[in-house]
């Protein structure tokens, strides 16, 4: 009885291991430092995407700023779209987790490259 109590333990645990993906690190809201700007990442069928929730310019909310990223790492998620709205561009992106409470997104486009540091909401 004890050794079929302790293979059903295991079992469990191991199901459970198995379940978390740590890529899932980023999921969730963050807020930038202005604290002008709120999104949420959530898990789609082509990688890892944001919407914005809270925008100063309400139009934007509900809009996708970031798409497709896919991760690399634990902490490291590229090959993923921003869209800048004021220049209505979109550019490349990738997104690299400091720790569980922050993140920097850092665009590209051509040879200018900008980082922008969120924490977690």
């Amino acid at each position: 009885m004890k050794k079929m109590t302790l293979f059903i333990a295991s079992c469990l645990v191991t199901i459970n291991m198995l379940a978390f993906n740590p890529s899932d690190k980023i999921l969730g809201k963050w807020i930038n430092e202005n604290r002008t700007r709120i999104i949420e990442f959530v898990k789609t069928n082509h990688g890892y995407d944001a919407y914005i929730i809270h925008a100063e310019n309400k139009s934007l909310n509900g809009h996708v700023q970031i798409e497709g990223l896919r991760p690399a790492s634990p902490d490291l998620f590229v090959d993923g779209t921003a869209f800048l709205f004021s220049h209505n561009k979109k550019i490349k992106c990738e997104v690299h987790l400091e720790g569980s409470q922050k993140l920097y997104i850092t665009g590209r486009y051509r040879l200018v490259l900008k980082t922008q540091k969120w924490t977690r909401y």
